[in-house]
């Protein structure tokens, strides 16, 4: 046996065993609060929506727990509205279960971390590389293309184990929803072969509106997004011999547009697709200027989720994203670039 197959033989057990876990607290309707991570994407929160209708199906009392409203493009995903805001009313509340959705560690659920860690189980869906091994009830497996194509897999083992139907079309428009921009429209190098032939049963078998989703999702816009987008990309600089394309993003600049953080959303990748860049960095002032928030992009040897993790964040190989506290933004732009070509001159 190969490597990769005992390593696809492990993910299964592991999956079949939180199924089970899942099933078991389920049916004894208990309290499940699920966290996706702060500033949650279509991954995110097409895993948690989706896992919360499943066990829900199965008796449980769940939670979607968010550290904000979802952006514009993702207020089509079914059951968006019954997502729960975080405030002080509820930081006290225990859960029997909670459940982080696509991040690995409790310290990216900002303000929810608490509330989490209140609960009196634990349990980590994920797909991001991690420095440590997996815990009980923690399905992190970086050959996932998303957090969406596991979900997909604990759904189906659910279903198995209820002898039920627990699939339908909410949870189809989810899944696809997280698989196809986590994917980049099964573009990147991440996208697996499962996750096509999940994405293809999914349509078979339930209502999607294929060409309302990929609208929502990547094409739709507004004057203000154009504009800002165009702020940003005139200021883009270049580094390294022209390897590496950067840009930052001072408040000013979404101020005068009137413009919100997910305005820039997809940029870093668009930054990527120009010839002769093999790095892209997109960095933004946070709203109360106390973070620069900075996602990489690579296409290169550089590895993206080590670049990010010197800056305490994480993500995938191509693309990765992190905080840094405590610099300007210039500050911050100088020390970014710096890493970046250091790391392209040992990776060369």
């Amino acid at each position: 046996m190969t490597s990769l197959n005992q390593d696809k033989d492990l993910v299964a057990t592991n999956i079949n065993h939180l199924a089970g876990y899942f099933f078991d607290i389920s049916s004894k309707k208990s309290s499940i609060g699920i966290f996706p991570h702060a500033r949650a994407d279509a991954d995110a929160l097409g895993a948690a929506l989706s896992l919360a209708n499943a066990l829900q199906d199965l008796g449980a009392e769940v939670e979607v727990i968010a550290e904000e409203k979802a952006v514009p493009s993702l207020q089509f995903l079914p059951g968006i509205q019954n997502m729960v805001l975080y405030s002080g009313d509820i930081a006290e509340k225990q859960f029997d279960l909670a459940i982080a959705v696509d991040l690995n560690t409790p310290d990216r659920l900002e303000k929810r971390e608490k509330l989490f860690l209140n609960a009196s189980q634990h349990a980590i869906i994920d797909h991001h590389v991690r420095d440590q091994a997996n815990g009980d009830n923690e399905l992190i497996y970086t050959g996932s293309s998303s957090t969406c194509e596991l979900v997909f897999r604990l759904i189906s083992a659910l279903e198995d184990l209820s002898a039920k139907k627990i699939f339908n079309d909410d949870i189809a428009v989810l899944l696809i929803s997280g698989m196809t921009t986590d994917t980049g429209r099964f573009s990147y190098n991440n996208t697996t072969p499962r996750a096509f032939r999940q994405v293809a049963w999914l349509i078979e078998e339930f209502n999607v509106d294929l060409a309302l989703l990929t609208h929502e999702l990547f094409e739709r816009t507004t004057v203000t997004q154009l504009q800002i987008r165009g702020d940003v990309l005139a200021s883009i600089k270049l580094a390294a011999d022209g390897r590496i394309l950067y840009a930052s993003v001072s408040r000013e600049m979404m101020n005068k547009r009137k413009a919100t953080d997910d305005h820039l959303d997809y940029l870093s990748s668009d930054m990527r697709e120009a010839d002769g860049v093999d790095v892209s960095i997109l960095l933004r002032e946070s709203p109360d200027r106390t973070e620069i928030h900075g996602s990489v992009r690579s296409n290169s040897c550089l590895n993206a989720a080590e670049f990010a993790q010197i800056f305490g964040g994480g993500g995938h190989v191509r693309a990765s994203g992190f905080t840094i506290e405590g610099m300007g933004l210039a500050e911050a732009e100088a020390e970014v670039v710096a890493q970046a070509e250091k790391m392209l001159e040992q990776c060369l």
